[in-house]
C-alpha cells in the first residue's frame, strides 16, 4: 500500500500539469469505479443498499478523502515537488491522533506529545527548506495546499471508524468514491481540457485509478477495520520514502539534506506516536 501510494505523488504530479485538479481526480475516480462498481457486484450485491444512516456516513468519506483530498493534491503537487509534497502529507498519522484525542477524547501522554512536536517540527524544517528563521517567509501556496492534505486525509480515517462498524471496506471504498466523484464533477465544466494528451499521462490516470484508489483505498480500510486508524496511518510513514525515491527515478528530482533530516524527524515522531 505504501509503495503505491508513493507512486501516486509521481503520477499526479504528471496529471496536474495537464489537467485541472477536478478533471484530473475525476478521470482518476472514474478509472477506479470502473473496477470497483463490477467487483462490488459479483462479490456482494447488498453492498448497493444503503441505509440513510450509512449515505450520511459515507457522503462524509467522500467529500473529506475524496473531494477535499484531491482538490488539496491535485493543486499541491502543481506548485511543490512531489518529494517535498510527500513529507508533508506525512503529518497524517499525526493530525489522526489529534483529531482522534479532540473528537474522540483519546489521552494525549508525554511520549506522544514529544512525537508530535517532532513531527511538527520535522514538517517545518522542510516547508522552510532547512532554515526555521525563514519558516513563515518559504511558506507558499503550495504548502498550504500540501497541508490540506493530511487534515482531509486524517478526517476521512477518523469518520471511517464508525462507517466499516456496519459496512465492508470494498462497500465503504466505492460509495464514499461515487459520492466524491459527484461532488468533483460539479466543477469540472468549469477547467479547460487539453487538445492533445500523451500516453503516459493516461497511464499516470490508470495508475491513479487502479493502483492509488481500488487497491489502495480498499487495503486501506481493511486495516483500519482490523487495526484501527491511528495504527493504520501510521504505515503512510513509509510512504514520502517511496515518494523520494521514486521522484528520483522518475522526475530527477534532487533530494536535499533538509529533506532527509525532516524526513526521519517526521517519521521518528510519529513512531514515539504509535509505538507508546
Amino acid at each position: 500500500m505504501a509503495i503505491m501510494w508513493g507512486g501516486t505523488f509521481i503520477a499526479t504530479k504528471m496529471v496536474s500539469h495537464v489537467f485541472g485538479s477536478f478533471t484530473g481526480a475525476s478521470l482518476r475516480y472514474i478509472t477506479a469505479l470502473l473496477f470497483m462498481l463490477p467487483l462490488m457486484f459479483f462479490t456482494d450485491r447488498k453492498a448497493f443498499r444503503i441505509s440513510r444512516k450509512q449515505l450520511k456516513q459515507m457522503a462524509v468519506l467522500g467529500a473529506t478523502g475524496i473531494f477535499a483530498y484531491s482538490f488539496f493534491f491535485f493543486n499541491g503537487l502543481r506548485l511543490v515537488k512531489a518529494s517535498h509534497g510527500a513529507l508533508i502529507v506525512a503529518l497524517n498519522p499525526v493530525l489522526v491522533m489529534l483529531i482522534s484525542s479532540f473528537i474522540g477524547k483519546e489521552r494525549i501522554s508525554m511520549l506522544k506529545l514529544v512525537g508530535l512536536l517532532l513531527s511538527l517540527t520535522g514538517t517545518a524544517l522542510v516547508i522552510s527548506h532547512g532554515d526555521l528563521d525563514e519558516l513563515f517567509s518559504r511558506f507558499s501556496w503550495g504548502d498550504a495546499f500540501m497541508l490540506g492534505c493530511p487534515v482531509s486525509w486524517a478526517l476521512y480515517t477518523y469518520y471511517a471508524k464508525d462507517t466499516l462498524s456496519n459496512a465492508t471496506p470494498l462497500q465503504a471504498s466505492t460509495w464514499a468514491i461515487l459520492l466524491g466523484l459527484l461532488m468533483i464533477s460539479v466543477f469540472v465544466p468549469f477547467e479547460s481540457m487539453p487538445l492533445q494528451v500523451d500516453p503516459e499521462i493516461w497511464l499516470a490516470i490508470a495508475y491513479l485509478g487502479i493502483c492509488g484508489s481500488v487497491l489502495g483505498f480498499v487495503w486501506y480500510y481493511e486495516g483500519v477495520q482490523k487495526i484501527g486508524p491511528i495504527r493504520t496511518s501510521a504505515f503512510n510513514n513509509l510512504i514520502p520514502i517511496f515518494a523520494m525515491a521514486l521522484s528520483v527515478i522518475l522526475l530527477d528530482e534532487a533530494v536535499h539534506a533538509y529533506m532527509v533530516y525532516g524526513a526521519a524527524m517526521v517519521i521518528g515522531g510519529v513512531f514515539l506516536i504509535n509505538r507508546f
